[in-house]
């Protein structure tokens, strides 16, 4: 009887405290989540800088990596060519949005319940640092969408990789390595992070390794599969390079998680005193924390290297810039850690750790606990309002666009086109004049050559695809000499050519004489180059290789699937 009454007792504390205590810190990550991308749901597309989403994105080959260019989007286009098919580009640009602050937010949150560093107030502030920082405020900015769906993978990463040690979680390791995946500099992120916790000594079982490796197959082998050296300009080493916001340097600036490259992204209270002050607070209470943390478990130790590598990769462009340009102009597909700031995602989610363990000691001697809990959960805000938004705006693409695309749709397969004016980027009107990677090449459905010079601080850097590169130096010397560039263009398969009439500069006409003209819009003009474009084939052997990656990377997802969806319907059925 003894036994029989107390049970119900313990089961009825559990029931009356259990809901707030569970429920509410899921909370706190939505509320970031609302407060980010709120005025960003309204209808339209949020386009800026590498941010772009069409209302379809056709699936074609090019897109998986068979083509001349580097795998840049590789394979974040060919995912979202599939999932726009389900809603809608616009409704998917708003959910990726979404997803980057509310994922990354409540993976910090199943992470910190699993570490047991401290409760849920100290747990509040781990989730803040994580998602409110100069990194995803820069990133969000200059529209890295397919890397932070990787930093928002990466604390989902590291716990199933702590569960991996002890011989569980490996599906769910694999999806979190798969959307590390969308970009290869998160998928190098997450290789790192999960290889260094998996191998570290003490671990299980380590084989999903090979399978997160194999994720990253598409843009890898796409990458090695090019008959053209990928090799980059030696000068967008110091162009990409990490800078200073005002922090003492360079290096105090990566701690405090900044130091893009592209000045027009930093949040302008950056280098301000109250918000350096406050950093660096985060930053010393950060640092304390993970000392805390490596006395209860030296399994930190693995996420201090990944740490201490990124920031390395971060540096290396300013501490050696004449050593680092030497390295991608000779090795290939070493031009991927010119911008190494883009790999901090490592030392944040240490850091946010280190400042959620850090408070939740303070709170253990603190009479005021939900004041000074709260306190240090609002401070990443108060040193960043400028995220509330993201600095983004809604736009409209023309409606002519719409009525060129089903023009050149129903053009027949007469050969590619390419945007005019050839530049990588633009800043039209339709978008407030802000820039953003040029919609084109996704926007229609046939297949284009996209330049990818980018002009980097008034200074033009090369780019790695041979055909663009020749299309650009046709243009050129047709401006300069006169020379007619149709038999160049017909050569590379150029077989179209789409102007943003807004864009001004020379127009198509006035350098290529043999042209037909099949659409004129407010914005936007279409023209047929009169002739015969050649066809551009690629050796079978790149297809072979690149579409065999393909299929290894989609079954071991679809495994991965499986595999948590059984071990969710085990813990139903246990239930």
């Amino acid at each position: 009887m003894e036994g029989g009454t107390t049970r119900p007792v313990r089961r009825a504390r559990g029931r009356s405290a259990g809901p707030s205590t569970r429920l509410a810190p899921w909370g706190w990550p939505v509320l970031l989540t609302v407060l980010i991308t709120a005025p960003l749901l309204a209808p339209g597309y949020v386009v800026g800088y590498d941010l772009v989403f069409v209302p379809d994105l056709t699936l074609r080959r090019d897109l998986f990596g068979v083509t001349t260019a580097l795998p840049r989007a590789v394979p974040s286009d060919v995912v979202v060519a599939l999932l726009d098919e389900l809603a809608g580009g616009q409704a998917l640009n708003k959910s990726v949005l979404v997803a980057v602050p509310l994922l990354a937010g409540l993976g910090v949150t199943a992470l910190w319940r699993d570490l047991r560093l401290g409760g849920p107030l100290a747990g509040a502030a781990a989730v803040a640092l994580y998602v409110w920082n100069p990194f995803v405020a820069e990133r969000l900015r200059l529209g890295a969408w397919a890397l932070l769906i990787g930093y928002a993978a990466l604390p989902w990463l590291v716990r199933s990789a702590l569960k991996l040690r002890r011989g569980d979680g490996w599906a769910g390791f694999l999806i979190a390595s798969a959307l590390c995946a969308l970009t290869a500099s998160g998928g190098v992120v997450g290789l790192l992070v999960g290889g260094l916790i998996v191998l570290w000594p003490g671990g299980t079982k380590r084989w999903p390794l090979v399978g997160a490796l194999v994720l990253n197959l598409p843009w890898l082998v796409a990458g090695l599969a090019r008959t053209t050296a990928a090799t980059t300009d030696p000068a967008s080493v110091p162009a990409f390079a990490a800078r200073d916001e005002g922090y003492g340097g360079v290096l105090p600036t990566l701690l405090t998680l900044g130091g893009v490259w592209n000045a027009n992204v930093v949040p302008g209270s950056r280098g301000d005193l109250v918000p350096v002050v406050l950093a660096f607070v985060m930053l010393a209470a950060s640092v304390v924390g993970v000392v805390l943390w490596y006395r209860r478990d030296r399994i930190v130790i693995a996420l201090i290297l990944a740490a201490v590598l990124s920031v390395g990769i971060g540096l290396v462009g300013v501490l050696a810039p004449s050593a680092f340009a030497t390295v991608v102009d000779r090795v290939p597909g070493a031009g991927l850690f010119r911008d190494g700031q883009r790999f901090l995602g490592p030392l944040a989610l240490l850091e946010a750790i280190g400042f959620g363990a850090a408070v939740a000691a303070l709170l253990k001697v603190s009479p005021l606990k939900w004041l000074v809990g709260a306190t240090a959960a609002l401070l990443p805000i108060a040193a960043l309002p400028q995220l509330i938004g993201a600095g983004l705006k809604v736009s409209q693409y023309p409606a002519d666009w719409e009525q060129a695309r089903t023009v050149i749709a129903a053009g027949g397969p007469s050969g590619e086109f390419i945007p005019w004016p050839f530049e990588s980027y633009r800043a039209p009107t339709w978008n407030g004049r802000r820039p953003v990677l040029d919609p084109m090449p996704r926007y229609f459905d046939r297949a284009a050559v996209v330049p990818d010079e980018l002009i980097v601080g008034g200074h033009r850097l090369a780019g790695e695809d041979p055909r663009a590169s020749a299309v650009a130096t046709a243009l050129r010397t047709a401006v300069r000499t006169g020379a007619d560039p149709t038999s160049e263009l017909l050569g590379q398969g150029v077989g179209w050519i789409v102007v943003d009439r807004e864009a001004g500069g020379p127009q198509p006409r006035q350098l290529i004489p043999r042209l037909s003209e099949v659409f004129t819009g407010p914005t936007v003009a279409v023209y047929r180059l009169d002739g015969t474009p050649t066809p551009q084939r690629v050796a079978p052997w790149v297809a072979v290789f690149v579409f065999t990656a393909w299929a290894a990377a989609v079954a071991v997802l679809l495994a991965a699937i499986a595999g948590l969806a059984g071990d969710l319907h085990r813990r139903r059925s246990s239930l």
